[in-house]
């Protein structure tokens, strides 16, 4: 990259990391860190949902779902109305310990969306000759005779790199093993997703999760017109490669990316008008909850003091 610097009295006139607090609505008192690359894309983490990515645009143009519930804090209602308080967004963090349908002793998706994280920091930095803007912090699941988990995330970007890589620590500070069950909810929304958008991934088995999603297999590349009352389809693609939503309508291509402890994608779509989405998670379970996926052996052991390692990327280029 040219040497730009010269003009520049201070980095944040093109790129810069900024953190606020909301002080309206059921959001108020959370805080919220912007991100702007200075390369079209823009977002905010929520340090107090989880270390999720809400609002996302690029070139200016939104891509991210956002849900009926807007901004919401953690505890404003129970953890069994998961549905109340979800924001929708770019990232939502599902786990650790479980994802998928509520079952005994379990919420939707987990409670680590609901955490609020400690040794909160951002910076913009020159690294390499790149100049990186990086948000991190610390997030826990544990219980007194429970559980005892330690998140530790990282949220990377930089200028010139229109990319959003999520890298996670997850640690049992338990003295007993335990087993974890990781969802990264990635969230696609209007004008993005619309009936223009495709899904592109390379020839792969995908395994349709209801009847209705195999009703909707032959089309799972597509959106169609919103339509109320359409049932969610969900679908399970076996592959380790990027997928990628298309929309040469309005120029832009979403690819989403698991690097690393995600063996599994997991593509989400809701025609309902006002809920109209596409999910592509990827995940190291098939979204059965935690008594299937241990029953089944596919649970991931983490042995005490053991760290496990998660990685993804979400990327937005033109096309």
């Amino acid at each position: 990259m040219a040497d730009f610097t010269s003009f520049l009295a201070d980095m944040d006139q093109v790129a810069y990391v900024r953190s606020a607090e909301l002080t309206e609505g059921d959001g108020r008192g959370c805080r919220i860190i912007d991100v702007f690359n200075g390369s079209g894309l823009a977002f905010t983490v929520a340090p107090d949902r989880g270390m999720n990515i809400v609002e996302c645009s690029y070139r200016g143009i939104p891509v991210a779902f956002r849900s009926p519930s807007g901004h919401v804090a953690p505890g404003k209602f129970g953890p069994e109305e998961w549905l109340r308080n979800w924001e929708g967004g770019l990232l939502t963090s599902c786990g650790l310990r479980h994802a998928g349908p509520p079952e005994e002793g379990e919420t939707l998706h987990g409670r680590i969306s609901n955490a609020s994280a400690s040794q909160v920091g951002s910076c913009g930095a020159w690294r390499d000759g790149v100049y990186e803007l990086t948000v991190s912090g610390v997030l826990r699941e544990a219980s007194m005779f429970g559980e005892n988990l330690r998140l530790a995330r990282t949220i990377r970007t930089a200028y010139g790199e229109n990319s959003i890589t999520v890298s996670d620590e997850v640690t049992n500070c338990s003295g007993a093993p335990d087993f974890l069950l990781m969802l990264y909810h990635c969230n696609f929304g209007w004008p993005l997703v619309s009936p223009s958008v495709q899904v592109e991934a390379e020839e792969h088995e995908i395994i349709p999760r209801t009847p209705e999603a195999a009703a909707g297999l032959a089309r799972w590349r597509e959106m169609p017109e919103p339509e109320v009352g359409a049932p969610e389809q969900v679908f399970f693609h076996c592959f380790p490669g990027a997928v990628s939503l298309v929309n040469r309508e309005i120029g832009i291509r979403a690819t989403v990316e698991r690097e690393e402890g995600l063996p599994y994608l997991v593509q989400w779509k809701s025609f309902d008008p006002s809920r109209y989405v596409i999910g592509l998670e990827p995940a190291n379970n098939r979204l059965e909850g935690r008594s299937a996926a241990l029953k089944k052996g596919i649970a991931r052991r983490i042995e005490p003091g053991e760290t496990l390692h998660f990685q993804m990327k979400i990327s937005f280029s033109d096309c």
